[in-house]
C-alpha cells in the first residue's frame, strides 16, 4: 500500500476480521525499499558464493559421501564377495571329499546363500546411492554454473531485471517482527530456469 511517497508491504490480517476470518495481524507495516534492498543484497551475495548451495542441496539429500569412502565401500563388497566364494567352494570340495553328510553340507550351503543374497542387497543400495550421489554432483555443478552465469549482470541490473529474478529465485519473504527470512528456490538444470516457482505443484 501507499500513503503519499512511502509505499510499505503489510499482512493480509490487517483487514477487517470479516474478511479474513481471522484475528487482526498485529506487525507494522514494513518499508518497501528497506525490505527490497535487504532482499537484492542477500540475494546477490548468495549468487556471488554458490558454495553454500551446494552445501545445502547436499545436506537436503542426506548427507554426501567422500569418494573414497565410496571406494572403500566398494573394496569392502568384493573381498566379501570373494570370501563367500572361496567358502562355498571349500564347502563343496569338503562334501565331495566325504568329511561330511549331505544334511550338514545343505545346512551349510543354505546358510552361505543367505549370505551372499544379504551381501547382494546390501550391494544394490549402495549402488543406488553412489548414483543418486552422482545426480546430486550434477546438480551442484549446473547450480554454480547458473550462478556464475548471472553473476556479472547483478550489479548493473535493471528494475525489470530483478523483479524477473526475484520471482524466479524467491518463494517468500517472512518478515516477523525485526527478523527476515528468505526462502529460496535454485535452478538445477536449464530447463527449471523458465519455471517460476509458483507454476510448480505444491507437492514439487
Amino acid at each position: 500500500m501507499t500513503r503519499g511517497t512511502h509505499a510499505y508491504y503489510l499482512c493480509h490480517g490487517k483487514w477487517h476480521p470479516i474478511h479474513t476470518h481471522e484475528e487482526r495481524c498485529r506487525s507494522r507495516y514494513i518499508p518497501v525499499g528497506q525490505l527490497d534492498d535487504l532482499v537484492w543484497s542477500d540475494l546477490c551475495q548468495l549468487i556471488s558464493d554458490p558454495t553454500n548451495l551446494a552445501l545445502a542441496l547436499r545436506r537436503a539429500q542426506a548427507g554426501d559421501w567422500l569418494p573414497q569412502e565410496m571406494q572403500a565401500r566398494q573394496e569392502q563388497h568384493r573381498k566379501a564377495l570373494a570370501a563367500l566364494t572361496a567358502q562355498m567352494e571349500r564347502l563343496t570340495e569338503a562334501y565331495l571329499g566325504g568329511v561330511f553328510p549331505l544334511e550338514e553340507y545343505r545346512h551349510r550351503r543354505q546358510e552361505l546363500e543367505q549370505r551372499l543374497v544379504a551381501l547382494d542387497q546390501q550391494n544394490r543400495l549402495q549402488q543406488a546411492l553412489i548414483h543418486q550421489r552422482m545426480e546430486i554432483s550434477g546438480m551442484c555443478e549446473a547450480l554454480t554454473a547458473f550462478c556464475q552465469r548471472i553473476q556479472a549482470g547483478l550489479v548493473e541490473a535493471t528494475f525489470e531485471q530483478k523483479r524477473q529474478m526475484v520471482e524466479l529465485l524467491i518463494d517468500r519473504v517472512i518478515v516477523t517482527m525485526g527478523e527476515v527470512e528468505i526462502h529460496y528456490v535454485i535452478p538445477t538444470s536449464l530447463r527449471s530456469e523458465h519455471i517460476r516457482f509458483c507454476h510448480l505443484h505444491p507437492d514439487f
